[in-house]
């Protein structure tokens, strides 16, 4: 389990790293054509919305995967540790299911777009291809759910993610 949830990882970052660094170079690049060449790339904005269809799905799989997502704890904190644990496990399930069926919903989705055979408007490129990187995502969250309720059943510590517990940021220093 340990070894699939490196995997996913190194997968995700590769893939947010890349989007954003892309999305970087062609904004800069459309700016530095419109303000000294006089004209602007048509393409630029097309792109970076499929990268930023990109950065959001998969982004959703890697602050899932850091237990970076947001969490509402008012009655978790109150609870002891061995609810805790039974509650952390119960929500990464129906988490879980709910990205598994959001996967589904997403596939049903794209398919209605590969049979309308609908595409870009500048790159001509079938926006279903764009649209698979959302079930990706989707999956690849389901996963780390799955895998965290997995952790949560087998070790003694609470875990909001694969590999982080649940524990408390000490404060910066100078910080209140």
């Amino acid at each position: 389990m340990h070894r699939l949830s490196q995997i996913i990882q190194r997968i995700e970052a590769f893939l947010l790293a890349w989007s954003i660094i892309a999305i970087a170079v062609l904004s800069i690049g459309n700016v530095f054509c419109r303000a000294f060449l006089g004209f602007s790339l048509a393409f630029t904005g097309e792109l970076s919305q499929f990268l930023i269809i990109i950065v959001t799905f998969i982004g959703l799989s890697y602050a899932t995967s850091r237990g970076r997502h947001i969490r509402m704890t008012a009655l978790y904190d109150q609870l002891n540790k061995r609810w805790q644990k039974r509650l952390m496990i119960l929500i990464c399930i129906f988490t879980a299911l709910l990205m598994f069926a959001l996967t589904w919903y997403s596939f049903e989705y794209i398919s209605t777009v590969y049979f309308l055979e609908t595409v870009s408007p500048v790159l001509q490129v079938p926006l279903y291809l764009v649209y698979l990187c959302v079930p990706l995502g989707f999956t690849f969250s389901a996963i780390q759910y799955t895998l965290t309720a997995v952790r949560n059943v087998i070790s003694p510590d609470v875990y909001i993610s694969f590999n982080q517990k649940d524990e408390y940021e000490s404060p910066v220093i100078g910080e209140v």
